[in-house]
């Protein structure tokens, strides 16, 4: 066991010993895993608990692996416990051995989302339902908000025949003034659910969501099977407790018994938007009436200072658990609170500061730009690759790799080049988005035409003898890419917004219940915002092609870009967090308390530095984020540290004579 307890502090060692219901609140950088993992140890090697009486579950099979090796390494491979994986992965082994829960037999198959989305596809096509006909992306929406309302209620336990009922009260509740739902696309999930879920039956399939749905469901409802199956372990071991949803947090009340360890931490549960409930964690102590409750409070990451910025910023969730993190690293720089003009000012002056901090010996890998959501990174994408600096982003597509981004700049070549054979790929992308009934027939057809004709795919269709709604569709289409190239007065911006509304781009993005629309919708006005600083398309169209090209793949030595979500769990040097103005971060929209939880995440990612900057203007006058003014005025300091005077760096509340102040560092003056 040395290897494990040797090197945990005193409320770790303690937590690791306790026994019976423990709830662990590790908050951020305490050495959650390390203290889950002697938990799981101590139970095997000190208490005696059989290995195969032991399961342990996390969210990750990296966090599973990770977890196993130190286990391995502390008391042997033949020690391990034999349950130790992933909430799906656990709950897919539990219905293995007992298929019949789910109305499944032995050797029954796992879908993975590909292959859920067809099953579902042929599903709603079968019952005249509108699932696209083709791969764009638009003409899916209608299957993937079915596919994601499935996902939902399988994870709140909703089985099928329960589904319509269900509907009509989300229904009953939208009318009474609660969250906003469309009727029929609830219905028609609620129909497609069940004949889905017959389908799976019939092929002997099981989707992710029922590898846990089953089992729980069963153990709720079956008093022998739950007592079966509980009668399995001695103890059980949760890792980011905060996060589970409906169906993980009756399963694992379900097979818990005496001897429950979770560790989580309340303050940074911020992903409410797919199932996460925050309450599940609060409530441990009225699950467990005999539970114990651990604080671990001193974190190993952060300086002082930014642990006080975001102790004061998480202080304000009235229905937090409670703590409050320390250190003992010095206080370190206080939290930089920078203004900027517009984005690009923005943009321009972080990557400034960026180049400066890597002539002072900072290396690239340990600077990272976390924003609010995936539509703010076109700006920074721009400055670092215009400043030659190699960057990676994490868990998303670069900007201009967007299929709406893409998709508008073919629509912008066409405009440009209409009868030209280089529009042709342009036309194949987007000739069917919104559909226009071309299909890969119809398709054919107009390719057949175009070499015969050896002519431009646009001019073919004029001539091809397509099908009477393709025919319809791309005459219409080819009419209004033609009205458009023929405004040469007209700017790029212009030419890129007019045919995006004559060709019902921007109507299908509108129009969407997707649940990505919004931000797309975003992502293409970012880029007409940016068609305003070129003077022709083909200079447009130059600049995406060599941005797209530019940075360099590799994730090591790199600048890492990410919404704040992804960066949960990680840790960088130097942390800049962009964009906190009001209606941003936070959004108009969402949970004002788990938005505050995200600042707090976002703060602690920061292990030495972390800047904060707002845009006096952005699409409109813009104010700061109410979260700047939850920071303490003694854990601040307005502007830059390093470029401003000695007498700032030893009072905030210094002013500078304007004059004195670089353009780029205009600051909100205390």
């Amino acid at each position: 066991m040395a290897g494990i307890l040797d090197g945990l502090t005193q409320p770790q060692a303690h937590a690791a010993a306790l026994r019976g219901p423990v709830l662990v609140l590790a908050g951020a950088g305490t050495g959650k895993t390390r203290t889950l993992t002697a938990a799981v140890a101590h139970r095997i090697a000190n208490d005696g608990i059989p290995a195969g009486r032991v399961l342990a579950v996390t969210f990750t099979n990296r966090a599973a692996a990770e977890m196993l090796d130190r286990i391995r390494a502390a008391i042997g491979d033949e020690a391990a416990p034999r349950w130790i994986g992933t909430f799906h992965g656990l709950g897919a082994r539990q219905l293995r051995s007992e298929p019949e829960v789910a109305g499944l037999r032995p050797g029954f198959d796992i879908l993975d989302a590909d292959d859920t989305r067809r099953t579902v596809k042929r599903v709603m096509k079968a019952m005249n339902l509108t699932a696209g006909d083709d791969d764009s992306a638009w003409s899916r929406d209608p299957l993937k908000l079915v596919c994601t309302r499935i996902s939902r209620w399988k994870d709140e336990l909703v089985i099928p025949e329960q589904a319509p009922e269900e509907a009509e009260r989300m229904i009953r509740q939208g009318l009474a003034g609660g969250p906003t739902v469309d009727p029929p696309s609830l219905r028609t999930a609620a129909r497609v659910y069940i004949a889905y879920q017959r389908m799976l039956r019939d092929s002997n399939a099981a989707d992710f969501g029922d590898l846990l749905l089953w089992p729980a469901h069963a153990m709720l409802h079956d008093v022998a099977y739950r007592a079966r199956w509980a009668g399995r372990f001695d103890a059980i071991a949760a890792d980011e407790y905060q996060d589970v949803n409906r169906a993980q947090y009756e399963w694992l009340r379900a097979l818990s018994r005496r001897d429950v360890f979770v560790v989580g931490d309340d303050d940074q549960s911020v992903y409410g938007w797919r199932g996460a409930d925050v309450t599940f964690i609060r409530q441990f102590q009225r699950d467990f009436p005999n539970a114990q409750v651990v604080r671990l409070e001193e974190n190993f990451r952060s300086t002082g200072h930014i642990l006080d910025a975001a102790n004061a910023v998480i202080a304000r969730d009235r229905g937090r658990l409670g703590k409050t993190l320390f250190t003992r690293r010095p206080a370190g720089d206080r939290v930089e609170i920078v203004r900027f003009r517009d984005p690009d000012d923005e943009s321009s002056g972080l990557v400034e500061e960026i180049v400066r901090r890597r002539a002072h010996g900072l290396a690239w890998h340990d600077m990272a730009i976390l924003y609010r959501g995936n539509a703010l990174s076109r700006h920074f994408e721009e400055a670092l690759v215009g400043a030659r600096i190699p960057y990676t982003i994490i868990g998303d597509v670069g900007f201009y790799q967007r299929a709406e981004i893409k998709d508008a700049l073919a629509l912008l070549r066409l405009v440009a080049t209409p009868d030209d054979r280089q529009s042709d790929e342009a036309l194949r992308r987007v000739i069917n988005t919104p559909p226009r009934g071309f299909g890969p027939k119809a398709l054919a057809i107009l390719e057949a035409e175009a070499v015969w004709r050896k002519a431009p795919l646009l001019q073919a269709i004029e001539t091809a003898p397509l099908p009477p709604k393709a025919r319809s569709g791309g005459l219409a289409f080819a009419d209004a890419i033609r009205k458009v190239s023929r405004q040469p007065s007209a700017t790029v911006a212009d030419q890129l917004s007019l045919v995006l509304e004559a060709t019902g781009y921007r109507a299908m993005l509108r129009d969407s219940r997707a649940e990505s629309s919004e931000g797309r919708l975003e992502n293409i006005q970012e880029l007409i915002g940016l068609a305003g600083n070129f003077h022709a398309a083909r200079d447009l169209l130059d600049h995406a092609a060599l941005t797209t090209t530019g940075p360099d793949e590799e994730t090591s030595g790199t600048v890492k870009m990410m919404t704040m979500h992804k960066g949960k769990g990680l840790e960088f040097s130097h942390v800049f967090l962009p964009a906190w103005e009001n209606g941003v971060f936070p959004p108009n929209y969402g949970d004002i308390t788990e938005e505050r939880r995200l600042a707090h995440v976002a703060l602690t990612r920061g292990m030495r530095r972390v800047t904060i900057s707002y845009c006096a203007m952005r699409h409109g006058y813009a104010t700061p984020s109410a979260f700047i003014e939850d920071i303490p005025e003694d854990a601040r300091v307005i502007g830059w540290l390093d470029s401003r005077t000695s007498e700032l760096r030893q009072n905030p509340r210094a002013r500078l004579p304007r004059s004195q102040i670089p353009a780029r560092e205009i600051v909100r003056q205390a």
